[in-house]
């Protein structure tokens, strides 16, 4: 996800690879701590094997499965094992090829940045070279990431995707049992496939960094085609360091990369992934700030529980130093436990944030729980005071810095609202979980300064139009709401916030119409429509 730029910068991974090189010929403890790179917060505990061991107070060499438990790989950006260090890059899937049958490895799914300049034929040919070590029977997809376009700019989008698509795009997967189609037709921008583990069908949908409206329409019509399927949804850019979902106000969101008009992870949630009650996991990489981490628990719109994982390690010393995730999923057990392992240097990451077990569905046990998160001003992005958050059954007041917590039942997912004199929210939902440490799911809720807006819909001779819909799409929460013209032709969208408006107009006997115009702070915006 990083760009990094400048000749120092180049020069000192140059020293950096060179000197790790030499030191590793006197200890292994040199290459561990990254021949003088800053640790960060995670810890690496070496271990006397190469086998994980489930997450637990120490690795154990010999992992015990349950007799349903099964392995996903994570690779999370690999970006610059593709540019600098690409042995670290072949020692992950050529770990992965050696221990297929005991660690029941059953799926190998790529996090997108899997090269670091998606123009570079170099870095493309050392992924390659890394993803043909993998067995030609394991299935295995790979995201593209923002740097997976040329220039590592995504507002190319298809054209500029198209050193992915020479390496991962759909000619790589054909033949192959699982791979089942892309979108757009030719590129792997967008893709899915069908596994069988143990039993059961998985359907494995892959998502374009930033999704587009056109690629989530095409993957909601993958979901409700295979809702007999588990899902697991991987896309780059989802959950945010802070247990949220990717949103506008963080760092490296879509906008900071030229797709702004498009969706980060809490528009994808809402617009596609809480509406399937087969989905299970949303894994994603991109996001490097504090360790690289994330998780959160949510309730889809059916009640079921959905696993969202951020892992990219990229800032790590030797650009991640070969940390991979392993996910093992037990559905008898109900249990998902994650372990974080590099092949490269032996060792694993023992932190709560990289070693962890979580349900894999949800178990229908109600217990008290709170309702958390935060209020922030779409505009400046900085924390709103005084907000009340509310839902059927309790109610809070945003602190001084926009903070609120609300006793709920949990686990479960409620319609929540927020509120403030002249102001209008995108408040829609929250999940409630009984413990935010083991199963955090904070909200994120924004504002904005809002205005109105209303008019008559005419015909063309100037008469009103009764029951006329119109559909307001925009402003600064992004937000779509529908309206109905009375018996005299007049509509009123109530109070909504502030910014530019696409309107679409539609009546029985007229034409379909659309226009534009734009609310103000505290203003009333007049605006006639005429249905021809």
């Amino acid at each position: 996800m990083r760009v990094i730029s400048g000749q120092r910068e180049s020069v000192w991974r140059q020293i950096e690879a060179c000197l790790c090189g030499f030191l590793a010929a006197f200890a292994l403890i040199v290459i561990m701590i990254g021949c003088g790179g800053t640790q960060t917060t995670s810890t690496a505990v070496a271990s006397p094997s190469p086998l994980p061991s489930p997450p637990g107070p120490s690795a154990s060499p010999a992992p015990t499965f349950a007799p349903d438990e099964f392995t996903i790989v994570a690779l999370p950006d690999t970006q610059y094992y593709s540019r600098d260090f690409p042995d670290i890059f072949r020692a992950q899937t050529q770990w992965i090829a050696d221990h297929v049958q005991d660690q029941r490895i059953k799926l190998v799914l790529g996090l997108g940045d899997i090269v670091d300049d998606g123009a570079d034929p170099v870095q493309w040919g050392n992924a390659e070279s890394a993803a043909s070590i993998i067995p030609s029977g394991l299935p295995y997809m790979m995201a593209i990431g923002n740097h997976d376009y040329a220039s590592a700019k995504p507002a190319g989008r298809t054209t500029a995707a198209q050193g992915f698509n020479a390496h991962f795009g759909p000619a790589r997967y054909a033949g192959t049992s699982w791979y089942r189609g892309s979108f757009p037709a030719g590129s792997n921008e967008n893709f899915y496939g069908v596994v069988s583990i143990n039993g059961r069908s998985y359907l494995i949908l892959v998502l374009e960094f930033a999704p587009r409206d056109t690629s989530l329409a095409w993957a909601d019509g993958i979901l409700k085609a295979n809702q007999d399927k588990e899902a697991i949804i991987v896309t780059h850019e989802f959950t945010f360091t802070d247990n949220t979902r990717m949103s506008r106000c963080d760092a490296n969101s879509a906008a900071s990369f030229g797709v702004g008009q498009d969706n980060d992870g809490d528009d994808v949630w809402y617009k596609l992934v809480r509406k399937y009650a087969n989905v299970r996991m949303v894994l994603s990489g991109h996001v490097n700030t504090q360790d690289g981490t994330g998780h959160r628990i949510d309730m889809g719109a059916a009640g079921n529980l959905v696993n969202e994982m951020l892992s990219d390690y990229q800032s790590n010393p030797m650009g991640g130093g070969g940390f991979l995730r392993l996910i093992r999923i037990s559905p008898s057990l109900n249990r998902v436990s994650v372990t974080t392992y590099s092949p490269y240097s032996n060792s694993f990451m023992s932190d709560d944030h990289n070693q962890f077990t979580v349900p894999y569905v949800a178990n229908g046990t109600m217990t008290l729980g709170t309702v958390s998160g935060k209020v922030k001003n779409i505009t400046g992005c900085t924390p709103v005071a005084g907000v009340t958050v509310a839902f059927n059954g309790g109610s809070a007041v945003t602190d001084p810095n926009g903070l609120f917590s609300i006793p709920a039942s949990a686990a479960s997912s409620m319609p929540i609202t927020a509120t403030l004199d002249g102001w209008a929210s995108n408040a829609r939902s929250a999940t409630v979980t009984s413990n935010s440490s083991t199963q955090p799911s904070p909200t994120k809720i924004f504002v904005s300064a809002a205005g109105r807006l209303t008019g008559y819909v005419l015909n063309a001779a100037g008469s009103p139009v009764p029951g006329a819909t119109l559909t307001l799409s925009g402003g600064s929460l992004r937000s779509v709401q529908t309206l109905q013209s009375d018996s005299t032709g007049l509509y009123d969208s109530g109070l909504i916030a502030i910014g530019k408006y696409t309107i679409s107009i539609s009546a029985t006997g007229h034409a379909n119409t659309t226009a534009s115009t734009s609310v103000n702070p505290g203003a009333t915006t007049t605006f006639d429509p005429i249905l021809p």
